[in-house]
């Protein structure tokens, strides 16, 4: 299979195509994605891959020859048939997944229309990816191509504003249910981006006493640190939990970590005051089981999503602009692409006369050497290049079929400006 039958494919699964249920079993968790990546490149049809994987979207994009090798790896991995699989997957191919990567990066494929995390995480795929040896020149071409749209879409338009953010969307819930937030307590599950988002909005609407729990001390001290909150280990959790209102939850365990039964003890020592619990995993972090108990409030991603949404309307008119500049900009990258496949030939055209220069040129040189006069020497030199340049395409001319010879003659004509004389 060479490069020149491969071409860009993506496949992938979003908040809009499948339930919250099914991307949790299709997720490809942050421990996994390395060896997830090095397993797809080793298939001779498939020579570059970047995963993205987020609590909306598991997607896929390689250069390959098919996308069908793609799903059958995907499927193997997460125990389905490949047509279950396919019942909930977007495919793209060609130009459609340039298209898809600079929605996706410009954040207009997202739950929350315009939302800026996306990019970030887009930007950290693309960095496992390289680290795991799955990322080449086309993948780095059609991210480098993707962040720079993003960025002019966000400087041009305003398609981010007035943005409700999954952690405003927390916050709203929280102010339903305790009404002013500045004397609750919250904690914060985890310390990967999202909770620090979460964490940040939660402090800037006067919320203060926040604490945090990780595996990672160093990442969850740092986190606690920054925003001036309390940490402790995430072994010591389950004994902790009644000592706060809400527990924001958003970790890369593939199961819970926060059960039923431990939820139930909290409200019993609370004295069964309400618990909020903002679960935005995928996998969940919080036993969905936990949602059965009175007095526990549990919204998941899509929960909060639907809340979202209320603020699209005032977004739409930039969302357009935004698909106009992405049209443009997707016209802009087919041509880079159609230059970038013609330039090997523009360089071995340039060697070949480079060649019939230098060696004719040693022969004229030779010529001067024994005597012969410049004036013959230079004669001799340009009517052997003219003939060397001439001779080839002349050549094919005579020896192509008929319709060949159409396309040979048009050609030449084109090159050397001959239908102007």
């Amino acid at each position: 299979m060479t490069a020149q039958e491969q071409r860009y494919h993506s496949i992938g699964f979003n908040h809009d195509t499948c339930s919250l249920e099914l991307r949790e079993k299709l997720a490809i968790g942050e421990h996994e994605t390395e060896s997830a990546l090095k397993t797809l490149v080793m298939s001779k049809s498939i020579s570059e891959s970047v995963i993205l994987s987020t609590c909306n979207r598991t997607e896929i994009y390689s250069y390959a020859s098919n996308f069908e090798e793609i799903v059958a790896w995907y499927a193997q991995l997460r125990g389905f048939s490949q047509h279950e699989l396919s019942t909930v997957l977007y495919k793209y191919s060609g130009e459609s997944v340039v298209q898809h990567a600079f929605r996706v990066a410009s954040g207009l494929d997202s739950m929350v229309l315009g939302e800026t995390q996306i990019l970030g995480q887009l930007k950290n795929s693309v960095r496992k990816a390289d680290a795991a040896g799955a990322l080449g020149p086309k993948l780095r071409h059609l991210f480098d191509s993707s962040f720079s749209v993003a960025k002019y879409i966000r400087t041009k338009t305003n398609v981010g504003a007035h943005s409700v953010s999954l952690a405003a969307a927390s916050v709203k819930v929280g102010e339903r249910i305790f009404g002013s937030l500045c004397d609750s307590k919250v904690l914060f599950v985890g310390a990967g981006e999202m909770n620090r988002m979460c964490a940040e909005y939660f402090v800037s609407s006067g919320v203060k006493n926040v604490s945090f729990s990780n595996r990672s001390l160093s990442r969850g001290k740092d986190l606690a640190e920054m925003l001036k909150g309390e940490f402790f280990p995430l072994d010591d959790i389950t004994h902790k939990l009644s000592a706060f209102d809400i527990i924001v939850a958003c970790t890369g365990s593939p199961i819970p970590i926060i059960g039923k039964r431990a939820i139930e003890k909290a409200v019993e020592a609370r004295r069964h005051k309400p618990i909020l619990l903002i679960d935005l995993a995928v996998p969940r972090d919080i036993e969905l089981e936990a949602s059965d108990l009175e007095d526990v409030f549990l919204y998941t991603v899509d929960d909060l999503g639907e809340i979202v949404k209320d603020g699209m309307q005032n977004r739409e008119e930039a969302a357009r602009e935004a698909e106009k500049i992405i049209e443009s900009r997707l016209i802009q990258f087919k041509l880079r692409l159609e230059r970038n496949k013609i330039a090997p030939v523009i360089k071995k055209y340039r060697q070949h006369g480079e060649q019939i220069m230098q060696s004719e040129l040693d022969k004229a040189l030779s010529s001067i050497a024994k005597g012969e006069t410049p004036e013959q020497v230079v004669r001799t030199l340009s009517k052997a290049i003219s003939n060397k340049f001439m001779d080839e395409p002349s050549r094919a001319l005579s020896n192509a079929t008929r319709d060949e010879k159409m396309s040979l003659s048009e050609a030449l004509q084109r090159l050397y400006g001959l239908d102007k004389n």
